[in-house]
């Protein structure tokens, strides 16, 4: 256990959540970090929390610097990480004491690049879990199983976009960065990662805590937020069409569930206008054969978009049903 392993926390008004992250990283059952809390121009007292921290313990590196978004604020600590590893965790989440150190295990026993693990959809008042398998393992992707890693992060299981439940050798960011600027930047890396690990170890141990956020980037409707998803999906499309073109088709499922996603948005928002609804339910409605092939797409979702495609009215009062079913 002497490999250094730099965690990069971005923070940005965050006072109510801050002390609990900051907390579930210094406690962990690993101790040979480095922790960098980037205080992305905070108006709050998060600034004053993550000093206050630093005065506390010396692994602690705290940047103050201009705000520029989660993006910048990450790429910032990758450009300063000392570490051999590189971990990243929201400054509104939290981890399980022995995150670091199963990731950690995992990426030396079996000499991978990244290591992975199950995360914890966390609401106001249920947790739930987002896992593949039944109980914890791990499955291995050498170069010639990526194939099949990359159709299942098209399929949307085993392997996600985000970077906070995964532990990365330092040298799969030479030359990736975070996009700035940018919405969904998570996705747009995504794949680029994938293919430059020669390795990669998919874990199902739930030791991310992922606080869900009404508020948050995907609870909201905005042209731009839209345009950047949409960017991310084509960007990802361009890369499986270079390096695996008979995975096209199915590149394409992320991207349509990106439609459904913005224009269930859209949807209910008092304030849309058919000027933003109707490009996105063309999208749809020009593509519905083809969504309806897809093997990657569920029959649950084939139905909603079909019905986005044929009648909205329809769909908007099958949704208001099942958001009453649910409680909200």
């Amino acid at each position: 256990m002497n490999d250094l392993i730099s965690i990069i926390v971005p923070v940005y008004n965050v006072e109510k959540y801050l002390d609990q992250c900051i907390e579930s990283i210094l406690n962990q059952s690993y101790q040979k970090l480095e922790i960098i809390l980037v205080d992305d121009g905070s108006t709050d007292n998060s600034g004053l929390i993550c000093d206050k921290y630093k005065k506390r313990d010396k692994r602690i590196q705290v940047i103050h610097k201009k705000n520029g978004g989660q993006s910048s604020a990450r790429n910032y600590g990758l450009n300063i990480a000392k570490g051999c590893y590189i971990g990243f965790v929201d400054s509104d989440d939290w981890i399980e004491q022995n995150m670091y150190e199963i990731l950690h295990e995992n990426i030396c026993l079996y000499d991978a690049d990244i290591a992975t693990c199950s995360y914890i959809l966390e609401y106001k008042e249920i947790s739930m879990s987002v896992a593949t398998f039944k109980k914890p393992t791990v499955k291995i992707f050498e170069k010639k199983d990526k194939k099949m890693l990359l159709k299942s992060f098209l399929n949307h299981k085993l392997y996600f976009s985000g970077p906070c439940d995964k532990l990365y050798r330092k040298n799969i960011f030479n030359n990736i960065r975070f996009p700035e600027n940018q919405f969904y930047e998570d996705n747009y890396i995504a794949l680029e990662v994938i293919l430059k690990a020669e390795r990669i170890v998919v874990g199902d141990g739930k030791y991310y805590h992922y606080r869900q956020n009404i508020n948050s980037t995907t609870k909201s409707y905005s042209e731009k937020k839209y345009q950047d998803a949409i960017k991310a999906e084509m960007h990802n499309i361009e890369i499986v069409k270079h390096f695996y073109p008979d995975l096209v088709k199915c590149a394409y499922a992320p991207l349509y569930l990106r439609y459904f996603q913005f224009l269930d948005l859209l949807i209910f928002d008092p304030d849309s206008s058919s000027e933003a609804i109707q490009p996105i339910r063309s999208n749809i409605q020009n593509n519905i054969k083809n969504i309806m092939f897809l093997e990657n797409l569920n029959i649950k979702e084939k139905i909603a978009l079909a019905m986005m495609a044929a009648n909205l009215s329809l769909y908007k009062k099958v949704r208001l049903l099942q958001k009453k079913s649910r409680g909200y």
